[in-house]
């Protein structure tokens, strides 16, 4: 019912393809950028499987009014650069148990520089799980600007999301080597899809 009512939302006022993008079978991590509190559920509903989330534990705990739909639909809350071994764990396993797992590696929405840096989780998870990674890119949606929190939900924008393809993380250096050098593929996989970025305000073809 949620996934329902997620998805006439956003394809009804966020203008999101009713083309739903099939995700293959098993253990999977989806990882994109993080534009506003809006992605989850854009992500949700554009894709064909249920999803689980890694989310911050700031607004896991200060939006009590929801938290039934937290954890109704699996979200894992972590600290952004804080210990998280025990969340690290529950996502592990999430994986391990054939659902689909998504991260938003940026750790925190609209950043300063897009991209520019990601947290390791990640590659971190899908070394543990031995899961394949598929990259996602959002757009078209108006950017949180830290301060209206809930903006970009009410304001109408031209939602689109693109998946890329499945990656199998390379088995190189080991320990914290391996995890850079893990990371930085995750980066330039969800960079390459920029090509697909849309604005806001662009208007569609007749």
């Amino acid at each position: 019912m949620l996934r329902a009512i997620c998805r006439l939302f956003c394809r009804g006022w966020h203008r999101l393809s009713k083309e739903e993008i099939k995700l293959p079978d098993g253990p999977l991590i989806l990882v994109g950028n993080h534009i506003c509190g809006l992605d989850p559920l854009l992500i949700q509903a554009a894709v064909s499987r249920p999803l689980c989330f890694l989310m911050s534990r700031e607004y896991y705990q200060s939006m009590w009014y929801v938290r039934w739909g937290f954890d109704l639909v699996g979200a894992i809350p972590v600290s952004p650069g804080g210990a998280n071994r025990q969340a690290l764990q529950k996502a592990i396993e999430a994986v391990e148990q054939g659902n689909v797992l998504c991260i938003f590696p940026e750790g925190a929405a609209n950043p300063p520089i897009p991209l520019h840096k990601i947290l390791p989780g990640a590659a971190m998870i899908s070394r543990a799980s031995a899961a394949p990674i598929m990259a996602f890119r959002i757009s078209g949606v108006w950017p949180f600007d830290h301060v209206h929190m809930w903006r970009p939900f009410y304001r109408r924008s031209r939602a689109n999301v693109v998946l890329g393809e499945v990656v199998e993380m390379p088995s190189g250096a080991g320990g914290k080597q391996g995890l850079r050098n893990d990371t930085q593929v995750i980066r330039h996989a969800i960079r390459n899809l920029s090509r697909f970025d849309i604005r806001p305000d662009i208007k569609p073809e007749t």
